[in-house]
């Protein structure tokens, strides 16, 4: 067993506060069968001045929106094992999917209005390598910091043009970025049970200047798109979700430990 596992009875069943992994993988399945009546058919031409806009920015953040996630999958299918909870990989998978689904649906907007896409951006290389590091649980905490741009990004972007398509797809990727975020924050709680109070300082730390980072490099290459913020409100809502997030988790991790120390103490005035 992994340490998480190992030290940790992870709840797999039902919980009041922290869903079965199995509710998100009913969750994702019943996403993608949504539909969202995007109107394909509608196709005006973006302007000269919103391909300069937008064209660029949109075409990387479809790059980070698409991966294999190998790495990542490959870390979830040994925690799950471990924990013999199979649903949590099923739900990493189809997570896996639906971001998927969000770069092929750029990708179709892109087709339609005339923007190349990108086969790398250093941004997302960078991202993509520190992701890889360590566990699950930090995969996870790196992947909400993405998550948590998205979901001021995707709004301002939307505000850029009138175009039917582009709206609709905004639309979209707003409301599944939202279930994302809680999914991580689950995610994180769950990989990290085992991970002791001193670790997992650190780690919010470490996410937290991640997070002031990744805003201001974000507002630097997608200035255009996130004017209607400017830089300091931009980064100041990222953050103040970032807080958010870490508040979440820590008391997530508190209602677990908590479940642990109330069955520990029926276990100890259980008669033999």
């Amino acid at each position: 067993m992994t340490s998480a596992a190992a030290r940790f009875r992870i709840p797999s069943t039902s919980s009041s506060v922290l869903r079965p992994t199995a509710w998100w993988a009913a969750h994702f399945r019943a996403n993608s069968w949504k539909e969202w009546q995007i109107p394909w058919m509608e196709n005006p031409p973006l302007s000269a001045a919103e391909l300069t806009r937008i064209g660029a920015s949109i075409a990387e953040f479809q790059r980070g929106e698409s991966s294999e996630a190998r790495n990542y999958l490959a870390k979830s299918a040994a925690f799950a094992a471990a924990a013999h909870e199979p649903s949590f990989h099923e739900a990493s998978v189809l997570f896996t999917g639906e971001e998927n689904e969000h770069a092929a649906l750029l990708l179709r907007f892109m087709n339609l209005a005339g923007i190349a896409p990108k086969r790398t951006t250093f941004a997302d290389g960078i991202f993509r390598r520190i992701r890889a590091v360590s566990d699950i649980g930090w995969s996870s905490r790196v992947l909400i910091i993405a998550e948590l741009v998205a979901q001021e990004y995707y709004p301002c972007l939307r505000r850029t043009t009138r175009h039917p398509v582009l709206w609709r797809v905004c639309d979209k990727l707003i409301h599944d970025e939202f279930a994302h975020i809680r999914f991580q924050v689950e995610r994180i709680a769950r990989a990290e049970a085992g991970r002791g109070a001193v670790v997992r300082r650190l780690r919010e730390a470490a996410q937290t200047i991640l997070t002031l980072g990744a805003a201001l490099v974000v507002y630097r290459e997608h200035r255009q798109v996130l004017a209607s913020l400017g830089c300091l409100g931009f980064t100041a809502r990222i953050l103040r979700r970032n807080r958010r997030v870490i508040t979440a988790v820590r008391r997530l991790h508190a209602d677990l430990f908590c479940d642990a120390a109330i069955d520990g103490e029926f276990l100890r005035r259980s008669p033999s």
